[in-house]
């Protein structure tokens, strides 16, 4: 790389925040210019040079990743470094995301099945109606199926026309050790879970305390305010596997949690699930509110902007690991011609994707998105 492109591109970098460029570099001279700039920008202090090394070696394989995706993806989605680019696709699988599973199947009377008699609009966005609340960050934890819960449960009190309220994330975390033994289905804390039976969970519990009350601390990496989690109680490890041999019990649920601390007014009485016919979703998102979502998020981790249109055979929909918020839909048009797109709301903090949301196609059952959709139901009175 000559001297007149090494300088364009660290300008590049400095303003677009390491993303507007055309083709990151490989050769190792810029990568560490650029490793630099990108630590700075996202707060990145590593314990020793020896950790530092083996990051940057790291960050410059995914330069490559990434300049890959964009010539596979043709730049109809766009690839970019974010706070997610020193973790190797490896660690960002265990650390990030759950362990791959199926879409569990319900029985029939839990299904909220659509007329799909009316006609739906061109788009719907329930994040700029007072029923989403703020990008959240999870952080270096598979606790991505809670924050997909307390979404919907967020949306859902505000559908109730209660003021917006964020609920407790950690409280999920730390106490819900329900399971579904039939099914081979449990919630495991770190490990991940699944959003419907969270809803079971706070069912049995009897309410929520607000994020303020119970903040998150689960996937803070060392940063200050991060807890060393214990085991939910009745923690499943034949499903859930061993859990983190060391935790601090003045920061479990058991010490944490304070029921006189419950949100007033919100109790979870039930749930439902929305079959898979995307239209049928579209109307329910519509009518319920933002919905609780799964899907295959493996080619995520560096995604910018754009409509997420993977090909099937690297996207396997029958292989969850991410659990994500429906908030809205809409159509895009380009040279490329008009595309569906479902709006949904990540959990890895504001810089990532379009502001901490991304689009995905909708309407061909893109990595999954459509078979594990489901709505806590809550208490009217």
């Amino acid at each position: 790389m000559t001297f007149r492109i090494l300088a364009v591109f660290l300008l590049c970098a400095t303003i677009s925040q390491l993303i507007s460029c055309e083709k990151y570099p490989e050769d190792e001279e810029t990568a560490l210019k650029v490793f630099q700039i990108w630590k700075k920008e996202h707060n990145k202090v590593y314990r020793n040079h020896v950790i530092e090394s083996r990051k940057f070696n790291t960050f410059m394989e995914n330069l490559k990743v990434i300049n890959e995706l964009n010539v596979k993806f043709e730049e109809k989605t766009v690839f970019g470094l974010n706070h997610l680019a020193d973790l190797s696709q490896k660690e960002f699988s265990k650390t990030v995301l759950m362990p791959k599973r199926r879409a569990p199947i319900f029985e029939k009377e839990r299904y909220i099945r659509s007329s799909l008699s009316g006609s739906l609009p061109d788009s719907f966005d329930w994040s700029n109606q007072n029923k989403v609340t703020a990008i959240k960050d999870q952080g270096a934890a598979g606790s991505c199926w809670a924050f997909s819960a307390i979404g919907n449960i967020e949306g859902q009190w505000a559908m109730m026309g209660k003021p917006l309220t964020n609920f407790s994330v950690e409280q999920i975390v730390d106490c819900d050790g329900m399971e579904d033994v039939p099914k081979g289905e449990a919630d495991c804390g770190v490990f991940g879970g699944w959003p419907f039976l969270a809803y079971q969970y706070v069912m049995k519990a009897g309410g929520l305390e607000t994020w303020e009350d119970y903040w998150y601390c689960s996937g803070l990496g060392g940063a200050p305010g991060t807890c060393e989690v214990c085991p939910a109680p009745g923690y499943n490890t034949t499903l859930c596997g061993p859990p983190i041999p060391y935790c601090n019990m003045s920061q479990s649920c058991v010490t944490k949690l304070d029921v006189s601390k419950f949100h007033p007014g919100l109790k979870v009485v039930s749930w439902k699930a929305i079959d898979e016919n995307e239209t049928s979703i579209a109307e329910q998102l519509i009518k319920l509110g933002p919905l609780s979502v799964a899907l295959n998020a493996e080619l995520l981790q560096f995604y910018h902007h754009g409509i997420f249109d993977p090909p099937s055979f690297v996207c396997n929909p029958k292989s969850l690991d991410h659990a994500v918020l429906l908030v809205g839909f809409g159509s895009e048009k380009s040279i490329f011609g008009t595309k569906d797109y479902w709006k949904i709301k990540n959990s890895w903090g504001p810089k990532w994707g379009e502001k901490g949301y991304f689009r995905m196609l909708r309407g061909q059952g893109k990595c999954g998105i459509n078979t594990a959709v489901t709505t806590a139901i809550l208490d009217q009175n």
